[in-house]
């Protein structure tokens, strides 16, 4: 099992805990000033020959079951889906600034307010899983997910438990089978 840190135990009880991985305790002055930081939108995964071949196949083989159930419409989805899974499987990620103040937190030019957030979680199980979550009060898009990249995950929870609530987020369905298909 990986090492999984705890982000709500002091630096003192992690210490004593003998843990491999040390994160460093954030002075006063650093919890008061903005946070910053800049990391790839996403983890890019590259794909091999055989993913392409095996997505491919899937496809094609997708598409001749609804030809010959006469399912035209499903046809038409596959071709779709098919040709955006290629094109984004070639995308490579861009790199977004992340800035966290007393308003709220900014990625690129989007602020997020405090106001319009229920909650926090931080997913830290480095080095594949280094995120911030932030749920929304909106239903259409309730989370927001936030690349880490190699920001201290204590200083962020210690600034961000000032203005939310932290409260533990489920990964999605779709979050699990992106990862594990390599997207």
């Amino acid at each position: 099992m990986p090492n999984i840190i705890n982000l709500k135990k002091e630096e003192k009880e992690r210490k004593a805990d003998n843990k491999s991985v040390s994160l460093s305790e954030p002075t006063q002055e650093k919890i008061k000033r903005d946070i910053e930081w800049t990391a790839p939108e996403f983890e890019y995964y590259e794909k091999s020959q055989n993913w392409f071949i095996v997505a491919g196949l899937i496809a094609i083989i997708l598409f001749v079951i609804s030809i010959f159930t006469k399912n035209f419409l499903f046809a038409f989805l596959i071709l779709i889906s098919s040709f955006l899974v290629f094109t984004y499987s070639f995308k490579k990620p861009n790199d977004v600034k992340v800035k966290i103040n007393p308003k709220g937190v900014k990625i690129n030019n989007i602020l997020y307010e405090f106001e319009n957030l229920k909650s926090f979680w931080i997913f830290y199980n480095p080095p594949e899983i280094k995120e911030l979550s932030l749920r929304s009060k909106k239903i259409i898009m309730p989370y927001v997910k936030i690349p880490l990249g190699d920001e201290n995950p204590v200083e962020i929870r210690r600034f961000l438990i000032k203005y939310l609530p932290e409260k533990k987020h489920r990964e999605s369905v779709i979050d699990n089978l992106s990862k594990n298909f390599g997207f």
